[in-house]
């Protein structure tokens, strides 16, 4: 009997290896999906359009870009993991989605809802204020927050994104409170700025840099090391002993149960998408850095994230909406 057994199983588990070998020798035969789950115009948008085009060439088929923002990400997810794991529908964010939105709205999906499959960028945070602001540098910001705690108002593209991440890091190094604003991304979160409804924002260096060059938008400081092209504008690790570092990193993730042969073709598609020259050049005119990352480091920066944000909820500096 329990030969039998064993020989079903057997028989069923190579069954299943054969039919994703054989689904993978075809894949893909039709348009791909890649789902940013917040606001177009933000920087996700943009580098998602960009990547779109250099994986359609690298892979051989359309690669479409669909926008589903909200919730902190999470609608945007629970469509992708609520679809076929075929690799025909890809979530394209920060890993942040699923290891710091769960810690500050109900969802029904945790980190082992999704496959990692590889990174593609990296993007620098900037504190960036209004040009006519009263706060002209990093350390009148923080003042400021000290004397009026929640009174300073701060924008950030949505909660659980990197931009929210920053926020919540610059309190904790800073000792200080903001009123956090969230948006659903950084298009609207800059018009508002541009229209005085606010006056300090995180933001992604890619979406802020046409204001700062207008001389619209002033950087006071940098969520990490000090950028050459922003002259002396200081990092944030200036407020304490310990470097300090916040970086928006974007990656694609599949449905947990797509097969690994479909993973290893599209991860081989991305890395050559990531060798494009067009690519490279329209991530360049953005100030975003390519980043050739393995679904392995897209789960190790979730993992850390989860950490911080598991402690700033028991410290109670965060609380679960």
């Amino acid at each position: 009997m329990q030969r039998r057994t064993l020989l079903r199983a057997t028989g069923a588990g190579l069954a299943a290896y054969a039919s994703g070998a054989a689904f993978a020798q075809s894949f893909p035969t039709r348009t791909i999906t890649l789902l940013v789950p917040y606001a177009a115009g933000g920087n996700a948008d943009l580098t998602a359009r960009l990547f779109a085009d250099a994986l359609s060439r690298s892979i051989g088929q359309p690669v479409v870009v669909d926008n589903r923002a909200g919730g902190g990400g999470a609608i945007g997810a629970n469509h992708v993991i609520g679809s076929r794991p075929d690799g025909y529908t890809l979530l394209f964010s920060a890993p942040s989605v699923f290891s710091v939105t769960p810690h500050l709205v109900k969802v029904n999906y945790g980190m082992n809802s999704i496959r990692p499959v590889a990174l593609v960028s990296k993007t620098p945070l900037v504190l960036v204020v209004k040009k006519s602001s009263k706060y002209k540098s990093l350390a009148d910001l923080v003042q400021a927050a000290k004397a009026s705690p929640g009174g300073v108002a701060m924008g950030y593209s949505g909660l659980g994104t990197p931009n929210h991440l920053a926020m919540l890091n610059l309190e904790s190094v800073a000792q200080v409170r903001f009123n956090g604003i969230a948006y659903k991304g950084s298009g609207p979160m800059l018009q508002d700025m541009l229209a005085g409804q606010i006056e300090v924002a995180a933001d992604q260096i890619s979406t802020s840099k046409p204001y700062i060059e207008s001389g619209d938008l002033l950087p006071i400081a940098v969520f990490g090391a000090r950028m050459p092209s922003l002259g002396e504008v200081p990092s944030v690790s200036t407020l304490g002993p310990e470097p300090f570092d916040v970086t928006t990193y974007l990656g694609i993730a599949a449905p947990s149960a797509t097969p690994d042969a479909v993973v290893a073709e599209l991860q081989k598609a991305t890395a050559k998408a990531l060798e494009d020259e067009r690519f490279k050049a329209g991530m360049s005119k953005l100030g975003v850095f390519v980043q050739n990352g393995t679904g392995q480091d897209y789960d190790r920066l979730m993992r850390n994230e989860n950490d911080f944000m598991a402690k700033m909820v028991a410290s109670g500096r965060v609380k679960p909406e």
